[in-house]
């Protein structure tokens, strides 16, 4: 009798495998996943050479993955498991108080970071040899999980990142001012407020934060929260930790932005002309589920602003998403401000700014992004 039933539950666990991996691949394929906001892994191709050297398998084990069916509802339903059984975690994001996410930090690489911190200080020391009136600067910020360490769940891991902002304020020396927030965070009455609770970016609030910490140490004037208006552009902001999870009962939160009471219009020009804005943002993605890429019309390769102020200060950012929220504060202070994405751009970077009239240079980036960016160095490679 239990030979019987073990027989069964064998072929009906075979006959539901084989159901399953039928209508994966009868399912159509999607490229693009909204809720996740990631392009997803189609069907690789099929060669000799990749399948000896294991390159098809890989691919098409994150295939399976990306293309499950229902992926977003086993997503849910995996994590409310989870959460149910007392985990703190689903292997992407922490279950933070306040029903706040954080994401859950990869294995440290020293060798990385190490590498990033010295690839910044190498190639912003040529940039000055090169323009000695250049003024070039830092501008790391800690995340989340270093900021609101109260909302972790308790004895979560989670990445040293003072540590890593000490190695680069190491790296640069005396030569190259350095700003670290973490201070200026801290003495906030509202820490809350400065990132999102469903996404690993910044707030406009930590943005201003951050933007007047940076002014400070550059001997900036900053504007003050007087000189702006707050305004609510969406109340269904839902980020990319959110869909990580996919929690039904986490809410959805408030997009603000600071638009400055005295007129400044903006036009923003990326990937050569077919991206043009006639401000610093792009509201039609407030339709969908990407809506931080509402500031600057999301990621491209070079991003051009251009502001109505004249006074020939010229900005160049090299940068990962930080600065998108970060830019429109400080279009009152720069005639032309331009954005380097290193993980788009493919030109050599000093040869490219031998073309232009830069006069400052900054390298802004999260702490979690910049440990992480195996593009950086890459870009930042010079030969002197």
């Amino acid at each position: 009798m239990k030979h019987n039933r073990a027989k069964w539950l064998s072929l009906f666990f075979v006959i539901g495998l084989g159901v399953l991996v039928v209508w994966n691949l009868l399912t159509p394929s999607r490229a693009y996943s909204e809720s996740e906001n990631r392009y997803l892994q189609e069907f690789p191709v099929l060669q000799l050479d990749r399948v000896l050297s294991g390159d098809f398998a890989e691919e098409f084990d994150r295939f399976s993955s990306d293309q499950f069916p229902l992926r977003e509802q086993w997503v849910a339903l995996k994590t409310s498991v989870q959460m149910a059984l007392l985990r703190p975690d689903n292997g992407r994001v922490y279950f933070g108080k306040n029903n706040r996410l954080f994401e859950v930090p990869p294995t440290k690489n020293e060798i990385r970071e190490e590498k990033n911190c010295q690839a910044v200080a190498s190639f912003l020391k040529a940039a000055q040899r090169r323009w000695p009136e250049l003024k070039a600067s830092v501008l790391l910020s800690p995340t989340a999980s270093s900021v609101l360490p109260e909302d972790l769940p308790v004895f979560a891991p989670v990445a040293d990142q003072a540590a890593l902002l000490n190695r680069m304020r190491r790296a640069l020396g005396e030569g190259i001012p350095f700003c670290d927030p973490t201070q200026a965070y801290a003495a906030q009455p509202d820490r809350e407020r400065l990132f999102f609770r469903t996404d690993h970016h910044w707030t406009v609030y930590g943005a201003f934060v951050a933007y007047q910490a940076w002014c400070e140490t550059m001997g900036i004037s900053s504007l003050g929260m007087e000189a702006y208006t707050v305004r609510t552009v969406s109340d269904r902001f839902l980020g990319t930790l959110y869909s990580k999870a996919n929690l039904p009962w986490i809410h959805a939160e408030k997009l603000d932005i600071f638009v400055l009471k005295h007129s400044n219009p903006c036009t923003v020009t990326a990937e050569e002309g077919r991206v043009n804005l006639s401000s610093l943002y792009d509201s039609s993605f407030l339709e969908g589920r990407d809506q931080y890429s509402y500031f600057l019309g999301g990621n491209h390769p070079v991003t051009e602003i251009k502001t109505s102020v004249n006074n020939g200060e010229h900005l160049l950012i090299i940068k990962d998403s930080y600065a998108h929220s970060f830019v429109p504060l400080l279009t009152a202070h720069y005639e032309t401000i331009t954005l380097i994405d290193p993980r788009y751009f493919r030109e050599d970077l000093l040869s490219w700014m031998e073309q232009r009239d830069f006069t400052q240079l900054l390298v802004l980036y999260n702490a979690a992004t910049f440990a992480e960016d195996a593009s950086l160095a890459g870009v930042l490679a010079v030969d002197e």
